[in-house]
């Protein structure tokens, strides 16, 4: 039986099965594409495999050298890797570093230095192998002085009171019950100390500080090269600089005080009458707590620029010997 379609027309019969496509014709942008899409993939394939090579192919082997100690100093300076300062057993007399090289597929070797200045330690480490590191310790007699410089690894030190001079140069410092002469550096990375006694110097070159309990002999020096800093229970003349970041002080017992904020918030809270008191934030905002009693103040503002300023009158007075200058080019001003 044979259908006709509604219109009248005879349909369409199916179309048959088609032929073999021709090939493909390379134009130049075809060319190009292959040319550099080509080596790319395998780069890419190549460097994925190394990657995880490396990654799984991981290995150790652990050091230990033995430092000399000259007058009563040593001082070590570490090119690659973490470092644990810390003070040696009993009343050994030797300052040893050991610890443990990590690596992947290409094991690195290592070296120590003898000069003048101290002990060099390096590792032969290259961009190809990236897991290239240590992690160590160093344990050094009591009573004696020590200046440690880590390229780019944290430090962590605790318990000497002979001065320590600890820079990470990028890495992380935290110092724990430290006295005497102490610099510590992050170069970069975050500061931590709590329980620092004596000549204080604090250097961040951008990373943030955070302290507690500091007692200086003489002016304590702080300067977070942009980082926030915050710290409580501080004893001594201060001069705090914080380059951009925030800073938070509390617990403040000083007779002489000098911050610079450069543009961040400053909050200064004291538990000691000032002698002198000097704050400048560059636009940020000021929030000075003063101590309680009847202490008056000679209080100026020579650069708010109409910022709102809270001031009570019972606190000042022109004629009063402590001084207090707050310059916030802008920023908003309130003591109390």
């Amino acid at each position: 039986m044979t259908f006709m379609s509604t219109t009248g027309q005879a349909p369409v019969p199916p179309a048959g099965p088609r032929g073999p496509l021709g090939p493909l014709l390379m134009t130049p942008g075809r060319w190009v594409a292959l040319a550099v899409g080509v080596p790319v993939a395998l780069a890419l394939i190549g460097w994925t495999g190394f990657s995880l090579v490396t990654t799984v192919a991981r290995g150790s082997y652990p050091f230990s050298y033995t430092i000399p100690v000259q007058d009563g100093q040593v001082a070590v300076n570490i090119n690659a890797g973490d470092v644990t300062l810390q003070q040696a057993p009993g009343a050994s007399r030797t300052v040893r570093l050991a610890g443990t090289v990590q690596y992947g597929l290409i094991r690195p070797g290592i070296s120590e230095s003898v000069t003048p200045t101290g002990a060099n330690i390096g590792m032969d480490c290259n961009g190809i192998n990236t897991n290239c590191g240590m992690s160590a310790s160093l344990d050094v007699p009591a009573r004696t002085a020590v200046t440690l410089w880590s390229n780019g690894g944290n430090i962590t030190a605790s318990g000497f009171s002979s001065g320590v001079s600890l820079s990470a140069a990028g890495g992380n410092v935290t110092g724990t019950n430290l006295a005497g002469n102490l610099q510590l550096d992050s170069g970069g990375g975050d500061l931590s100390a709590n329980g620092l006694t004596g000549a204080l110097q604090i250097a961040t070159e951008g990373g943030n500080v955070n302290g507690d309990d500091w007692t200086g002999t003489g002016t304590t020096r702080v300067d977070t090269g942009g980082g926030d800093m915050t710290v409580n229970g501080l004893t001594g003349n201060l001069q705090l600089s914080a380059e951009g970041g925030n800073v938070d002080a509390s617990g403040v017992a000083a007779a002489l005080v000098g911050m610079d904020s450069g543009g961040g918030n400053v909050t200064l809270a004291l538990t000691q009458v000032p002698q002198n008191l000097q704050i400048t934030t560059e636009g940020g905002n000021v929030t000075v707590i003063l101590p309680l009693g009847s202490t008056t103040y000679d209080i100026s503002t020579p650069d708010n620029q109409g910022a709102n300023v809270s001031i009570p009158q019972s606190l000042s007075s022109s004629t009063s010997t402590h001084k207090i200058t707050i310059d916030s080019a802008g920023g908003d001003i309130t003591v109390s």
